[in-house]
């Protein structure tokens, strides 16, 4: 995109398993510098999104199949290689189809924390959501007595900060590398609001399940 901007739309099949006949959901909303349609490029598969000009002019650069493969699906495909294989092993990522994942896997950011490093801090506000790919973290959370472990991280695809973002809150724990420390993938407020969309409500109904932060400082 040159200049102006497009809304991605991703029509889900009902429970009859057929697609509905509008474009479905608004997932996304894209502006300069961004790009689309790739994915039916790598894969050579059908569309899996409508996109559609949602500004008043909208200018685009287009590129053929051939050129667009030279140019970036050898990167690409080793991001999406990496991080797609395991992360449609996440419970909580598998209602999202193969333009959401592919998506997701585009935008994570991995990061190595040595032991005892900090990955988020108590207090602090809220911009990225956490998922584990290696090692170990724990989450503690200080009260009156001193800090207290509340829960440890250690299965590949399991995932923190979820909570800030959705109420917009301070963090409510701090969170720091353990052992032989970890690499955590983190995706960005704006962009966890974006791509994550249709697995927000999950995520909340989860955040329910949590034990109150006042029960576990007893």
């Amino acid at each position: 995109i040159d200049s102006g901007q497009v809304d991605i739309f991703v029509a889900r099949p009902g429970p009859d398993g057929k697609l509905p006949a509008d474009k479905g959901a608004k997932v996304l909303t894209c502006g300069a510098d961004s790009l689309f349609g790739e994915l039916a490029l790598l894969y050579s598969s059908p569309r899996a999104a409508t996109v559609s000009v949602s500004s008043e002019k909208c200018r685009l650069w287009k590129l053929d199949r051939e050129p667009f493969k030279m140019m970036i699906m050898q990167k690409s495909q080793f991001q999406q290689e990496k991080y797609e294989g395991w992360l449609t092993e996440v419970d909580i990522f598998k209602s999202l189809n193969h333009y959401e994942l592919s998506r997701l896997s585009d935008l994570l950011s991995s990061t190595l924390f040595d032991e005892g490093e900090e990955i988020v801090r108590q207090g602090e506000h809220g911009d990225k959501f956490y998922v584990l790919e290696d090692g170990c973290c724990n989450a503690y959370i200080k009260g009156h007595d001193g800090e207290k472990l509340v829960k440890e991280y250690s299965e590949q695809g399991e995932y923190f900060g979820e909570i800030a973002l959705l109420k917009d809150e301070p963090r409510k724990a701090t969170v720091r590398a353990v052992g032989e420390g970890a690499t955590v993938l983190s995706i960005s407020k704006e962009d966890f609001t974006t791509v994550l969309g249709p697995i927000q409500d999950i995520l909340r109904r989860r955040i329910d399940a949590y034990p109150q932060y006042a029960e576990l400082l007893k």
